[in-house]
């Protein structure tokens, strides 16, 4: 790039901030960059289509609005009338030091998120005793230690005297936090002074921007030295004076010291209690669903929120440095909110205070557009996409590792002596992606960087040592035989070339052909240059396989600027927070049973710019399972806290509803649900849908019974006219028709124990009532078509049967397979004229707007269509899916499996159903592991 296009780039930049988001189109993006030429022409003459594509290539990332739910209580409004009197040095300089790095769009994101945030906390400078207790989530590796550093920025410029991270209980976690925020936020190394005026060799980060330095805050903690008690003891700081940071693990003696070091500057006055008055507290709880949620249960007969209970070690010390403070905020940071939304909301015990409910807030931050979470990795639902989003190319089948390394073993189990296949394919995998990358950083302007490959297959310590020597020896091998240009050299070559061929080089073809990732790949190499780097990366990898866990002396260390590459093996420490960076590839065996573990474990989840074509994820049918269910659990919590805030509700409406679990899959720990309890809800405005299909002979067969009855009964009412199609394309639809239809249809309809909503037992009683209110009296109804060669087998009807992606089909779930997606989008405007699709089209277009979403809405989304349907009109969607193409295991291919999916319109007088959630499996799977408070080894 010439200094003269830099510099109409950074003109046209300044002009795009100015913008709101929905303005920032290619068209604008042109005009600003022809204005910022034309102010340059006098200098020489500037590309206009190359400033416009640098500029739309900073901009293609948007980043959604948070949600806030909020229960203002009293509190007062303040940021807006500081906001003048606040420098925000520390703020200032850690954007400018994002920049290096993130897109303009999400680091103005951000300081818009932790602007909500700040001004949700009371302002430092209020006078008298005040407290806040508020949450933020979002998805695993999405960018939850960004948003609470610029929160630790802003309240540190704002006045907040006292911030305290709480980390993980892992020593390297906390080491990592400590590393990040010296970088960060204080802009020197706390390891070698805390004076860095007195010495710049040890300014970093943010410390070597030249700015204007904030007021220095001081670190208690260092990256090698926790609040133990000769820190306590040796601790010359006075908060009175100085701000102070602290980064402490959750270890009840660690916050005992910590607590008994702060009350030394507690006061009080005629026997009142001692607190440390005048200076506020930021206690920030990173993982905050992990330890510091109280899991003992109260006695037995007592109140679920009984002032008396004793709470656990941990959520004791932190309560108790809470209730240190006149004027505290205590903010839980987490990826899964499950456990802290179920903690009750009115305990509060006499001498440790109240519990950590986020009585005050809750934010949820939906994650940028760049990141690959879940619904995208496993390609679930998008609302806001015209069509069907498939799965990413990406995961890869083990069913090979029971000979090698049972299930459910045991400590001491010695791995079998031959790493199975699916282990030494990820291996290949893993150093081909670090060749690719290394290829890319050389002939490419492509960031290199590290690369990390996940192995984690057991809870037992001694376990992971005896893994990591089998992979250090094979990786070894292949240094070895790589060098040998006989027989045993071809094979491994040949070996590696065959993975190119069928596995890599057509992987990243599919995804640079979706437009929803394509960004994301990186761009073509030869197998003639992979090769070059495969010797160095092999012994790279051999010489760094790591053993990290709690026992284990090796640590990932990401420091150098020359690119690492690891094979990190280990257990509980590789599933808590720490950062894996360049996670490529992941080989992930071990399943948890409850929600939030597993999510965390999520490690792959997150960001891949210009490599996610050799990312892989080589994992089980079992746990993609359970994956695909989480995530579609943690998809409507999103939902159902979106909705609690438009409604105006507060933090505790939050937790009424969570999709409950399958099998022997829990939401969270069974004793961090023990005030969870069944509650109703509404359908109006929703789409029930069976997204688990019964497979098994008698619900085939009954279920297309039950369909082929349908469109004998509705086959003489009158077609939906076809203006009021709205491109749903083939199938049979009729309008007109009686409730008592759709009812004989869902009634005795065979449905998976693992659908809730859709579940006949829920819809029916819910439209006979709302039938009786004189509502949901007239249906349009569609039997609808797809793209298999096959038809549907029922006379007179030419319908080609729907061919479905399925995600969850195997062994354990024999007689079920569970659907990635089952409605087509179109299919919600059926039925609905014109006009009201037009409606529903602009309103979906406000709403993209009002929630930071940078890219138009291709059709109306489902929730103003059914806002807009008639409350007198219900839709039933009928997909008779084909088996073959489906891939779905059945015992007579000659007929559809039939799923169903029931529109309701928005009413005002809609009847609440129950709906079955935590209480359920509590009484059922109190016998589950309690990972949490029983503690795991590794």
């Amino acid at each position: 790039m010439t200094d003269l296009t830099s510099a109409a780039l950074t003109l046209a930049k300044q002009k795009v901030l100015g913008l709101e988001k929905h303005e920032r189109t290619t068209e604008r993006f042109k005009q600003l960059a022809q204005e910022a030429a034309d102010m340059l022409s006098a200098a020489g003459a500037v590309s206009v289509d190359e400033v416009a594509r640098l500029l739309e290539g900073d901009f293609d990332v948007w980043v959604p609005q948070a949600v806030v739910v909020s229960a203002p209580g009293d509190h007062i409004p303040w940021l807006p009338n500081r906001r003048k009197e606040i420098d925000f040095a520390y703020w200032k300089r850690y954007a400018e030091w994002l920049t290096k790095a993130w897109k303009p769009s999400t680091v103005e994101a951000l300081d818009e998120t932790t602007d909500q945030i700040l001004g949700l906390l009371e302002n430092p400078e209020r006078v008298g005793s005040w407290k806040t207790y508020g949450m933020v989530y979002g998805q695993v590796q999405s960018g939850k230690t960004a948003s609470y550093t610029g929160l630790i920025c802003k309240a540190a410029d704002a006045g907040y005297q006292v911030v305290v991270v709480l980390t993980s209980q892992h020593e390297s976690l906390r080491h990592q936090t400590q590393a990040r925020l010296d970088k960060e936020f204080l802009g020197f190394n706390s390891k070698l002074s805390r004076n860095p005026d007195a010495d710049s060799s040890v300014i970093i980060g943010v410390g070597t921007l030249g700015m204007k330095k904030p007021t220095i805050c001081q670190p208690v903690t260092t990256q090698v030295s926790d609040f133990t008690t000769a820190q306590f003891q040796g601790t010359p700081v006075n908060i009175n004076e100085v701000a102070v940071l602290v980064v402490a693990k959750k270890n009840a003696r660690i916050l005992e010291n910590l607590k008994d070091w702060l009350g030394n500057f507690a006061t009080g006055d005629n026997g009142e209690p001692r607190i440390i008055r005048h200076l506020p507290l930021l206690l920030i709880d990173d993982e905050a669903d992990y330890a510091s949620v109280d899991t003992k249960r109260p006695s037995k007969g007592s109140n679920q929120s009984d002032p008396d209970h004793d709470p656990t070690a941990i959520n004791k010390a932190i309560r108790g440095l809470l209730e240190l403070f006149e004027k505290r905020a205590y903010i839980a940071y987490t990826a899964t909110p499950f456990a802290n939304i179920f903690i009750p909301d009115a305990t509060d015990h006499p001498e440790y205070g109240e519990d950590l409910f986020p009585k005050s807030f809750l934010v949820a931050l939906e994650p940028p557009s760049n990141y690959c979470g879940p619904e995208v990795v496993f390609g679930l639902e998008d609302p806001s996409a015209a069509e069907i989003r498939e799965p990413l190319p990406i995961i890869r089948n083990v069913d090979d590792h029971e000979v090698w390394l049972p299930d459910g073993h045991k400590k001491g189990q010695r791995p079998g002596n031959r790493l199975p296949p699916s282990l030494v394919e990820a291996l290949d995998a893993f150093l081909l992606s670090t060749a690719v990358r290394r290829v890319r950083a050389r002939d490419y302007d492509v960031a290199g960087g590290h690369n990390t490959m996940l192995v984690h297959v057991t809870r037992w310590t001694d376990v992971q040592g005896e893994i990591a020597r089998q992979i250090e020896d094979h990786l070894q091998g292949m240094s070895d035989d790589w060098g040998d240009y006989g027989k045993v050299g071809r094979e491994l070559r040949s070996r590696l070339i065959d993975l190119w061929r069928g596995d890599i080089s057509p992987t990243r073809e599919e995804i640079v052909g979706r437009d929803d990732v394509s960004a994301l790949a990186g761009p073509p190499v030869s197998w003639e240059n992979v090769e070059q780097f495969i010797p160095l990366v092999l012994e790279e990898a051999a010489a760094n396989v790591k053993r990290i866990n709690g026992t284990a002396a090796d640590v990932l260390e990401y420091q150098s600027t020359t690119p690492v590459t690891v094979v990190a093996v280990g257990g509980d420490k590789l599933s808590r927070g720490l950062t894996l960076e360049g996670l490529t590839v992941s080989y992930y065996l071990r399943a948890s049973k409850t929600y939030d573990t597993l999510l965390q474990m999520g490690r792959w989840f997150g960001y891949r710019p210009g490599y996610l074509d050799v990312t892989r994820l080589y994992t089980t049918k079992e746990l993609v399972n359970y994956y695909v269910h989480i995530t579609r659990a943690n998809r409507e919590l999103m939902d159902l806290t979106a909705a609690v805030s438009r409604a105006q509700q507060t933090p505790k409406h939050v937790g009424l509803r969570v999709l409950d679990g399958k099998g022997n899959l829990q939401v969270t720990a069974a004793t961090k649900m023990r005030s969870s309890q069944v509650m109703t809800v509404s359908l109006s405005a929703t789409r029930a849908e069976t997204l688990v299909m019964r497979t098994d002979k008698r619900a085939q067969a009954e279920n297309f019974a039950r369909l082929e009855r349908l469109v004998e009964r509705i086959l003489p009412l009158d077609p939906v006219p076809a203006e009021n199609l709205n491109g749903a394309g083939r199938g049979f639809f009729r309008q007109q028709v009686p409730p008592q239809a759709v009812l004989d249809f869902l009634d005795g309809f065979n449905v998976s124990p693992r659908v809730l909503t859709a579940n006949p037992e829920n819809l029916i009683p819910y439209i006979r009532n709302q039938v009786a209110k004189g509502e949901l009296l007239r249906w349009t109804v569609a039997v609808t078509g797809g793209v298999s060669a096959n038809r549907l087998p029922i006379s007179g009807l030419d319908v080609p049967l729907v061919k479905r992606r399925t995600i969850t089909h195997s062994r354990a779930l024999d007689g079920e397979c569970e659907l990635g997606v089952l409605v087509s989008p179109a299919h919600e405007a059926l039925g609905l004229s014109l006009g009201t699709v037009t409606r529903a089209f602009n309103m979906t277009v406000a709403d993209f707007r009002d929630s930071g979403k940078v890219r138009e809405p291709k059709r109306a989304s489902g929730e103003t269509l059914r806002r807009l349907r008639d409350p007198g009109e219900g839709l039933l969607l009928v997909y008779p899916i084909d088996p073959v193409a489906s891939n779905i295991e059945v015992p007579d291919t000659a007929i559809p499996v039939v799923g169903f999916a029931v529109v309701f319109p928005h009413s005002d007088r809609a009847e609440k159903i129950k709906y079955r959630v935590n209480q359920v499996f509590l009484d059922g799977l109190r016998k589950a592991v309690d990972e949490y408070a029983e503690g795991e080894e590794g």
